[in-house]
């Protein structure tokens, strides 16, 4: 497991800027429902989750959206500003649909989720504006796959170490199921694979403000 993660730890360049232990965020365990061994249902709220807002267990928002996000976060850590950022004359579109879910929550005030050690999760799906509508779609189209990732933790090795991994979805599906100005209702079925954990199940989604 900790060789698997370690040897996937460095292929999320896009969400992930270096290949450390540490994800950024918040969220504490066991304060958002979740089902099985990564699904969940709906949203909920709990503390923790990010620097700002309640957390969920998935919201939405736009490329652009994620983009200041990321530019606060590198302002308030002293990073390289615009070193996570996309919508900027590059070709990639502002208003991409970030998707994201995690068993430890999500925020609208942050770019990414904190996991802690022991098999936590968090995924992003990057839907274009051509998929954002109802319909079924494969996590291998070259179209979700290129941005689209997912990160999980491993059990604690020595003291101070968190081994984790990070890299594409695998095989599977997404299915829009509703979406509108407020919400994004979505099923994820992932097929087995790499990932120890699966999140596949059936989220709602608050697009953030």
């Amino acid at each position: 497991m900790i060789n698997r993660l370690r040897t996937l730890a460095c292929l999320v360049p896009l969400f992930l800027t270096a290949c450390t232990a540490q994800v950024i965020g918040g969220g504490t365990s066991g304060q958002l429902g979740t089902g099985g061994s990564g699904g969940g249902t709906g949203g909920g709220s709990g503390d923790g989750g990010g620097t700002g807002g309640a957390a969920q267990i998935a919201v939405a928002m736009t490329r652009a959206q994620s983009d200041v996000l990321w530019e606060e976060y590198w302002q308030e850590h002293g990073g390289d500003v615009g070193s996570t950022t996309s919508s900027g004359g590059d070709g990639l579109d502002p208003n991409d649909l970030f998707l994201r879910v995690s068993d430890l929550g999500v925020s609208c005030g942050s770019p990414t989720t904190e996991l802690d050690c022991g098999g936590h999760w968090s995924v992003t799906l990057v839907v274009p504006p051509a998929l954002q509508q109802i319909g079924t779609y494969d996590l291998e189209d070259p179209a979700l796959v290129q941005y689209s990732t997912m990160t999980e933790t491993g059990q604690a090795g020595a003291p101070g170490e968190c081994p984790w991994g990070g890299g594409s979805l695998g095989t599977g599906t997404v299915e829009i199921l509703a979406l509108d100005a407020s919400e994004v209702r979505f099923r994820l079925t992932m097929n087995e694979g790499p990932w120890e954990s699966n999140p596949s199940g059936e989220y709602t989604a608050p697009r953030c403000p």
